[in-house]
């Protein structure tokens, strides 16, 4: 039914996410996870369970909302990055490491470049992304969240409608320890 192939899906994308989380607390002078390895490097994840069907990836909807943030923890600053010290648009940059992922990981027969009716659709959908700064008495720690929702849609029936097999939300949170000199979030 297919469905045997979800489980390693969860895998990898908890392992991709794992690492881009890692990644989001090292300092770099070019500010584009998706193309420098210093900041993000693929995850070597290879599934022991081949997949059976083609997938296409469609485009990244950025889901972000504005948060109500805390902007204090224990009395002490908090301080918040922007897409703006990123060289691109931080749903871009996720949108290619997640379909590169996918394309080295062996989930999938292929990755389609336009959806075919026998091909599953993943949908994914970035809600969260969150980088920043909390002070403390000796020095600040570093952060970084990511937030995906992942929807895998099956094959198109007679009709072209689409059944959902499978749907989850992976995120994570990294921090840094306390330090004088953190390294930038």
């Amino acid at each position: 039914d297919g469905m045997g192939t979800m489980n390693p899906l969860r895998n990898a994308a908890a392992l991709a996410w794992l690492g881009l989380l890692a990644a989001c607390a090292t300092d770099n002078r070019h500010a584009d996870f998706a193309r420098n390895e210093q900041l993000y490097a693929d995850v070597p994840f290879s599934t022991k369970a081949p997949g059976d069907r083609a997938v296409f990836v469609a485009p990244l909807v950025d889901a972000r909302k504005p948060l109500s943030l805390p902007t204090t923890e224990r009395g002490f600053p908090i301080a918040y990055g922007d897409d703006q010290v990123w060289e691109r648009p931080v749903p871009e940059m996720v949108g290619e490491v997640l379909q590169r992922q996918l394309q080295n990981s062996g989930l999938f027969t292929q990755v389609e470049a336009a959806a075919t009716p026998e091909a599953l659709v993943l949908k994914p959908t970035l809600v969260s992304f969150v980088t920043g700064a909390a002070e403390a008495v000796a020095g600040s720690r570093s952060f970084a969240e990511v937030g995906l929702r992942v929807q895998v849609f099956g094959p198109a029936d007679a009709t072209g409608k689409r059944a959902i097999l499978f749907e989850d939300v992976y995120g994570n949170r990294q921090t840094t320890e306390v330090a004088l000199n953190p390294v930038s979030p």
